[in-house]
Order: structure tokens, then C-alpha cells, then sequence
């Protein structure tokens, strides 16, 4: 017998990722021709009703592979129909100059401490005098002003500006807003001027969207007025009501170090813990006639209701779509396979809101969730608790345990990180969190009684710090967390085989899946080999882009010497930048070199038999390298000819007169020279015919060789 007869929802699910995985990087309107889905349509038709004259019971294979590809076709289509870019009146294909355009606020606005953050779809724009029809979404930096931080959802402005696309990395490892903002259908930002923009109206506003957002921001001024404040109500908005605004980046780094991260985003735990308490307050109903249906239907309707109110997220929307099948099966006396229920959340979702699956907080939510239904049990069965309390402690720790296995390739992929302790970390987190969250709705429920309300939220702001400070804690020990673990993403999903097929042979015993399985391991060895002796072997110049330094640096063989401004190495968001890029090309040996170089420190240095340097000359695996930082050296008596002229620190030199010494086959301005003086020289270099890089325009120049 078939295992997967009895989950015919999870064999779509293969086929609804293929289609709307492609749609997502599908930068073409490929139109699929009707003819093909329609000569599908009958096949399938005609198997259905006449499967006897045509096909016998061994082909039932070709009816899958219909399905399969007609579930594909639709899926891609579906995906290409939410692409903005993709149709005529998009407004970022319209004239690029600055217009006057009208938009409307559809997400929640966020204070920034400079502007006001908000997501507008463009609906109309000025051209040659005349108001034109548009379509697409884009982000929009208003300068901060009174008026500014009094808009809300659903405001339609009109507006002054020019839009442009968004910046990629600036740096290698950097953080690739424009990747970002793709992913979620943004391919446009813009820059308001506090005085170049007005109200028009507010809008044709969601009711529901707009009620739940009201709710919210009163229920976080209930916690604000008790007294909470700082870090404590950062993460109580957060665990409670999905508001993590005021999450500072180094409270994220602690949380991501210990593998507790889950925990800031309104997850189906949260949701979970709704629906029990919804199902004992409601458990009056069932003894009426029909009450069982009326119970259902309110515990759905809160159910969404809460998912409303903590902003839709990926997660709160798994757990709420998950919970309502259960229950309305449960309520039908139905009792559908889990798996069925997951893949059937999975599949709303998608069809609702397909840009979902590039989502990371989607991708890790479900699997998360098939995680602890395939692998729990068997987790749990591998120890037999003695007692109660060893019997909680040990299935908390099955749970992280399966939670972490199948999430893992992906969190290496998009972290290079693993938190050691995590379950240690989960076994006090989780049940802190479920008390901190039912004390969050106790807070909450009693906010307007003076005194309770007060203790209350001293209690939930006491058990909130005790969560953070040892969240710190842990993340502070020796080897809490293994950094610079990097695979590719054709390596994770053969570590998801890997995972898969293990599972398979644990549950069956069949030789043939272990032997799968090993072969995989064989063949992700060889692919992790492969790469480190690429990264190994081959060499790397980087002119990093660091507005005010100049920093150079040259890697080959797994070392790198750094040369230039080391004091932007302070900065932790820098630091975490550059520790990413040396996680690529497995580097482990680091030398500095401050430029200019003080008197103490003038002599050459030579290192490994690829890098020599002296004074502002560099040769490094067969380049010729210039610092240029100052003038022109004195000891420069004929003409040189170079590979890189590395112009930095604002020298007081023309383009032609640096000429005349040198003899480059690249001149690179860094991010050390002031914008007009780059201006010159890129004006200056035109007119000579050279070769010239702004890494204040364009970028972190970066050579491999």
C-alpha cells in the first residue's frame, strides 16, 4: 500500500513551491499558453471517466504527473499575477524623473528617529500635466515632522519626489536591502521632503485591518502607562501583540545566539495558548443543541481576530489557519491528519498571499511545526523519563531537538551560526515565555483597575527582564554559538535529503535509504572540499566602502591582511558585515595595518610569499598595488606602471599630475575622499581616457583572481 494515498495535500505541496518558486524569480511575463493547461484538463478528464478502456491500474502514474504539472502551471501563473513590475501601468516602468505622485498607506506606519517609515501603493501619477492611472508598491522615507508622525493605515498622500531602485550591498556580506524588498514585491523606494507632501484623505481603510491596529496601539498604551518600559516592554510587545519596533539589534543578536529567536514573533505557541483558553471558556457550549458549531465559530473568529491585532505574520497566520481546520473538523467530528491540516494551511495561504513563500519567518514557521509532528515521538521514545517533572524537562527537549533538526540547513544557510545551548536554553525559555504571556493577558485584561493592573505588570515586567538577562547570559558563555558555518543553498537542500531519507530508513529498516543517504553525505562532502579549495586557492583585493575610511583588504589561502582605517572596526554593524565576508572565504588568519602608516611602523613587511609592502607600495600574488593618501612620493622618478591606484584620504593632487607618475590599469577613488573631489576626478578621468571606480558610487570594489 501507498503511504502517501492518505496525505493527498502534502504530494501538492511539491508541486505549489516549483510553481511559485519559479514565478518568484521570473523576471519575464511568460505567458502559458491556454491550450496546454486546457489539453491537461481533458487528459485528466478523460482518465477520470474512462480509466478502463485507456489505462490499467500499474499507469495510474500518468494521472500524477498531470496533476503535477497542471498544479504547477496554475501556481507559477498565480504567482506572475501579483507581480506589479509585470504590467503596463506599473509606475516604476513610467519616467524616472522627479513627479508628483498619490498613494496610499497600506501597512502600518514606523516611527524612525529621522523619518517616517511607510509602505504606500503608488495609485496615480502626474504626466505632462495630466493624472495617470498606476499600480505598485513602494517604500517611502518621509522626513519626520508634526504631521508625519500623525499618519496611519489607510492615508492617502500626494506627494513630490523621484523614485528610485533600492540600494543592494553596499559591502560584500552586507545586508541586500534590495534583495529584501523584492521578496516581498517592493522594487521601488523614495525620499519625501518634510514640506513635499500632503494629506488627502484617509483612504479607502480595511474596517477589520483598521480596528485591529486601533486595538493594538491601545493595548500597548495599557503596558506603556503601567509602568513598562525600555527593553522589558520591547519584548512583552513583542511575545504579546507581535510589535517588535523597539527590539534593539543587540537584544536580536542575544535572542539569535541562544536559538530562542522564535519566541519574539507571535507564533503558533501564542496561538495555541488562545485557543485553550478559548476552548475551556467555551466549553459551556457543547452541551447545548448545536452548541459545538457555535463554539467552532468563535473560537475561529478570535482566533483571526488575535492574528489581526498581532499583524498577520507568517506564523500567527500558519497557526491560525492550522487551528481553525482542527477545529471546524473537530466540530464536524472529522479528525483529519495533521499533516493534511499543514499542507492545506499551506496551500491557503499561498493562493491568498503567494509572496508569502519567500517569506524566512513562513519558511522556518512551517517547518518548525512538520518538525515536531514527524519527529517528536521518535525524539521522545529514545528516553524513558523516570518522573513527572524529568518527564516535562525531557519533552521540551524533544521538541527543541525535532524543531532544530529540520530548521537547521535553512538557519545555516541564512545565519552561518548555531547556538550550542539551545536546549538548555529552551528548557528554561518556553516555560518562562507561556508564563510571561498568560501574565501579558492577565496585564492586559485587568489594564484600567488601578493597583492590580499595576502589580500585574510590575510581575510581567520583572519575569520579561529575568528572560532577557539570562537569554545574555547564555549567549555570553564559552562557545555558546558556532559562527561562520556556510553552505550554499543547493547544499542545504542536500542536507535536507540527508535528513529525509535518515528519517526514512530509522522508520522502515530499508536498506536502499540508508544507502541514499550516505551517497548524499558523500556527495555534500565533496561539494563543501570543492568549495573550500576554490576560497582556498584563489586570491581576493576588497576596497570596502566606509563613508570617511579608506580600507583594503587582500585575502588569499585563508588569511587576510587588512590595510587602511581599522578604527571602523569598532562599529558592530560593520564588524558583523566583514565577519560575514570572511565566513566566505573561510578565512582564519588576520593581520592590520593602520594607513597612513606612523613613523614606527614604516619598514616593508613581507608575509607568506604573496603579500609585500612597503611603505604605500603593495605587491600582493603578482598585483602591483598604490596607496595613494597624501602626495605623490618623493622617490617616484620615472613613470610605474601599476595594476590598482587605491586614491584615498582627500590628497591634493590632480588626476593628470597622478598620471604622470603612474601608469594604472584601474584608478579607485575609496570612501575616504569627499564627494565633490570624486566628482572632479571622475569628470577629470573621463576626459583622459582612464579607468576609474568610485566606491562612494558604485560600491565596495571587489576582484577575484
Amino acid at each position: 500500500m501507498n503511504p502517501w494515498r492518505q496525505f493527498p495535500l502534502v504530494r501538492l505541496i511539491l508541486p505549489v513551491f516549483i510553481g511559485m518558486a519559479t514565478g518568484i524569480f521570473c523576471e519575464m511575463d511568460i505567458k502559458v499558453p491556454l491550450a496546454l493547461p486546457g489539453m491537461i484538463f481533458l487528459c485528466f478528464g478523460f482518465l477520470v471517466f474512462f480509466p478502463k478502456f485507456i489505462f490499467s491500474y500499474s499507469l495510474r502514474w500518468i494521472t500524477g504527473i498531470l496533476i503535477f504539472l497542471l498544479t504547477t502551471l496554475f501556481s507559477f501563473r498565480i504567482m506572475l499575477m501579483g507581480k506589479d513590475t509585470l504590467n503596463n501601468d506599473y509606475f516604476g516602468n513610467l519616467q524616472s524623473i522627479q513627479s508628483y505622485y498619490i498613494g496610499e498607506i497600506i501597512e502600518p506606519v514606523i516611527q524612525k528617529q529621522k523619518s517616517t517609515k511607510v509602505i504606500m501603493r503608488i495609485t496615480y501619477m502626474k504626466e505632462s500635466g495630466k493624472w495617470n492611472k498606476t499600480v505598485g508598491s513602494a517604500l517611502v522615507y518621509i522626513g519626520k515632522s508634526l504631521r508625519s508622525q500623525l499618519l496611519c493605515y489607510g492615508d492617502r498622500l500626494v506627494m513630490n519626489t523621484q523614485f528610485t531602485v533600492p540600494e543592494g550591498s553596499r559591502n560584500p556580506g552586507g545586508f541586500d536591502n534590495r534583495r529584501y524588498l523584492r521578496l516581498r514585491g517592493i522594487y521601488r523606494q523614495a525620499n519625501v521632503k518634510p514640506d513635499h507632501w500632503r494629506l488627502i484623505s484617509n483612504g479607502n481603510r480595511n474596517p477589520v485591518f483598521q480596528m485591529a491596529l486601533s486595538w493594538r496601539d491601545k493595548m500597548l498604551m495599557l503596558l506603556r502607562s503601567n509602568g513598562m518600559k525600555g527593553r522589558e516592554f520591547a519584548v512583552a510587545g513583542a511575545l504579546l501583540l507581535g510589535y517588535v519596533d523597539e527590539v534593539d539589534n543587540d537584544l536580536m543578536r542575544d535572542y539569535s545566539a541562544t536559538g530562542v529567536m522564535h519566541i519574539l514573533s507571535v507564533s503558533g505557541m501564542h496561538v495555541g495558548m488562545i485557543f485553550l483558553v478559548l476552548d475551556k471558556l467555551l466549553a459551556f457550549l457543547e452541551k447545548r443543541k448545536n452548541g459545538a458549531y457555535g463554539k467552532a465559530l468563535l473560537v475561529v473568529v478570535f482566533i483571526w481576530l488575535y492574528a489581526l491585532i498581532t499583524g498577520l505574520s507568517p506564523a500567527v497566520m500558519r497557526a491560525a489557519a492550522m487551528l481553525s481546520l482542527v477545529v471546524v473538523g473537530k466540530a464536524m467530528k472529522r479528525h483529519p491528519d495533521i499533516l493534511n491540516i499543514l499542507a492545506a494551511s499551506i496551500i491557503f495561504l499561498l493562493v491568498w498571499q503567494p509572496i508569502l513563500l519567500a517569506d524566512l519567518g513562513f519558511q522556518l514557521s512551517y517547518l518548525a511545526v512538520a518538525g515536531i509532528v514527524l519527529l517528536y515521538k521518535p525524539v521522545y521514545d529514545l528516553f524513558v523519563p523516570v518522573n513527572g517533572l524529568l518527564d516535562k524537562i525531557w519533552s521540551i527537549v524533544a521538541v527543541s531537538i525535532a524543531a532544530q533538526l529540520v530548521t537547521l540547513p535553512l538557519c545555516l544557510y541564512y545565519f552561518h551560526q548555531f547556538p550550542n545551548y539551545f536546549m538548555v536554553t529552551n528548557i528554561i525559555v518556553i516555560p518562562l515565555s507561556n508564563l510571561i504571556i498568560y501574565t501579558g493577558i492577565l496585564a492586559l485584561a485587568l489594564g484600567n483597575i488601578p493597583w492590580v493592573s499595576l502589580v500585574v505588570a510590575k510581575a510581567l515586567s520583572l519575569m520579561v527582564w529575568f528572560l532577557n538577562t539570562f537569554i545574555h547570559w547564555m549567549g555570553a558563555l564559552p562557545f555558546s554559538v558556532s559562527r561562520g558555518i556556510v553552505i550554499t543553498f543547493p547544499e542545504s537542500l542536500i542536507l535536507y535529503l540527508v535528513l529525509i531519507t535518515g528519517a526514512v530508513f530509522i522508520s522502515g529498516k530499508k536498506k536502499i535509504w540508508l544507502f541514499i543517504s550516505l551517497s548524499l553525505m558523500i556527495l555534500l562532502s565533496g561539494s563543501f572540499l570543492q568549495e573550500r579549495f576554490r576560497r582556498v586557492s584563489g586570491s581576493t583585493i576588497t576596497v570596502y566602502d566606509v563613508r570617511g575610511t579608506g580600507l583594503n583588504d587582500f585575502t588569499a589561502g585563508g588569511k587576510s591582511i587588512l590595510v587602511g582605517g581599522l578604527s571602523v572596526l569598532k562599529d558592530p554593524f560593520f564588524h558583523e558585515t566583514m565577519m560575514k565576508s570572511r565566513w566566505n572565504e573561510k578565512v582564519n588568519g588576520l593581520f592590520e595595518f593602520q594607513n597612513p602608516l606612523p613613523s614606527s611602523c614604516s619598514r616593508s613587511f613581507y608575509y607568506g610569499g604573496f603579500f609585500y609592502k612597503k611603505g604605500n607600495f603593495i605587491s600582493f600574488r603578482g598585483k602591483k598595488i598604490v596607496i595613494l593618501d597624501k602626495t605623490i612620493p618623493e622617490k617616484v622618478v620615472r613613470k610605474i606602471n601599476v595594476d590598482y591606484l587605491i586614491v584615498s584620504g582627500s590628497p591634493k593632487v590632480k588626476l593628470r599630475d597622478m598620471m604622470k607618475h603612474f601608469n594604472p590599469g584601474l584608478v579607485i577613488l575609496d570612501a575616504s575622499n569627499p564627494s565633490w573631489k570624486v566628482k572632479a576626478w571622475m569628470k577629470e578621468a573621463h576626459g583622459l581616457g582612464v579607468r576609474c571606480y568610485s566606491v562612494s558610487v558604485s560600491g565596495a570594489f571587489r576582484e577575484e583572481f
